[in-house]
């Protein structure tokens, strides 16, 4: 990404404009400061720095910003030198934010504004704001709660299991504890993990709940209609496994689901793959760019007939999300894509050998 598009999404970001994937980028990012230097931040150690490196970035874009208005959409649009001017202030005041901030430790972690309700030994936050929240739970998991969304959980961990009750939508990084397996409940609809991350969508007025998985494997499946609440009413004899970029949505009253991708696939992180591919491609067969990707996103890619054996492929598309690599490639070869469920079909006439 040039450092002009940086400086726009986070302008985007800083009037609610950004997409989810895009909203990910930029808290995954914000995740790190503090966490990749030497000094440690505590959460409102890094929600002061954001505020810090957001004034920074007003003032850097504030005189010169040319904002452009159409149809209910506002796009900010920066020079080049100027934005690169505002990405450089951001990366400085990394440096300079951590060593303040860590003079002046916070003993909150948490920036969720509703206050906490216990009963039952249980804890219930509601994010009352309009901006995304962040919890850490008892075991370092971090729960991002969107707005109007409520999450619940026990005071107490369970030395078995780790569990959550969600009404709305959160996005989970769960810490990895095999001998504790993690699960979300969203009405008759349980999650179950043990390390990974996920979104879950459960709106309350709305009789469906979607799961859509970014790193690593998660099982989804139906809760028995029993008073207990714990391992040993639920059924996962008909779950649903995802992996990375699935997605499921299940229509609760109607007793379907349908499974897809979700909407920015994203390349799978994996210790055995810390250089992300090159999608450079010199007059390469379509078998071979489409077996790439696939190994890539982990994403199944077909062709529908033999004569597409054919094509051949040269371009660099690295910087490209998934969807825009394959409008890319099926553009440059007279081709189309289409997702069908969890897969994505190539179609066309072919390519003369």
């Amino acid at each position: 990404m040039q450092k002009e598009e940086f400086v726009q999404l986070l302008a985007r970001y800083n009037k609610g404009q950004c997409s989810e994937a895009e909203i990910r980028l930029i808290d995954q990012w914000y995740d790190r400061l503090g966490t990749e230097s030497s000094v440690a931040l505590s959460e409102e150690d890094r929600q002061k720095l954001k505020k810090k490196l957001w004034h920074s970035i007003d003032l850097q874009t504030s005189d010169d910003a040319e904002t452009v208005v159409q149809a209910e959409e506002k796009t900010v649009r920066l020079p080049l030198f100027r934005g690169w001017a505002a990405a450089a202030a951001v990366i400085t005041l990394i440096g300079l934010g951590a060593l303040l901030f860590n003079r002046y430790p916070s003993r909150s972690a948490n920036r969720i504004t509703q206050p906490t309700v216990r009963a039952d030994d249980f804890v219930t936050y509601t994010n009352t704001t309009q901006q995304p929240q962040t919890l850490t739970l008892e075991d370092s998991t971090r729960i991002y709660l969107q707005p109007q969304s409520t999450i619940r959980y026990a005071v107490k961990a369970h030395p078995n299991k780790r569990e959550t009750w969600l009404k709305g939508k959160a996005f989970f990084q769960v810490h990895k504890d095999p001998k504790r397996p993690f699960l979300v409940y969203s009405g008759t609809i349980v999650t179950r993990v043990l390390g990974t991350s996920f979104w879950v969508t459960a709106p309350a007025d709305v009789p469906t709940v979607e799961v859509a998985v970014h790193t690593g494997k998660v099982s989804v499946f139906k809760k028995r209609p029993k008073v207990h609440v714990g391992n040993d009413d639920v059924d996962e004899t008909a779950s649903v496994v995802l992996t990375p970029n699935q997605k499921v949505t299940i229509y609760v009253d109607e007793d379907r689901l349908t499974r897809g991708l979700i909407d920015q696939p994203e390349p799978i992180r994996a210790p055995a793959r810390p250089v992300p591919t090159a999608f450079v491609f010199d007059d390469s067969p379509l078998p071979e760019v489409l077996q790439q990707l696939e190994r890539a996103y982990g994403i199944e890619m077909e062709m529908s007939n033999e004569a597409l054996n054919n094509c051949r492929f040269t371009g660099k598309i690295d910087q490209q999300s998934l969807y825009v690599k394959l409008e890319l490639i099926c553009r440059t070869l007279n081709l189309q894509y289409e997702v069908q469920g969890n897969r994505i079909l190539i179609t066309g006439s072919g390519c003369t050998p």
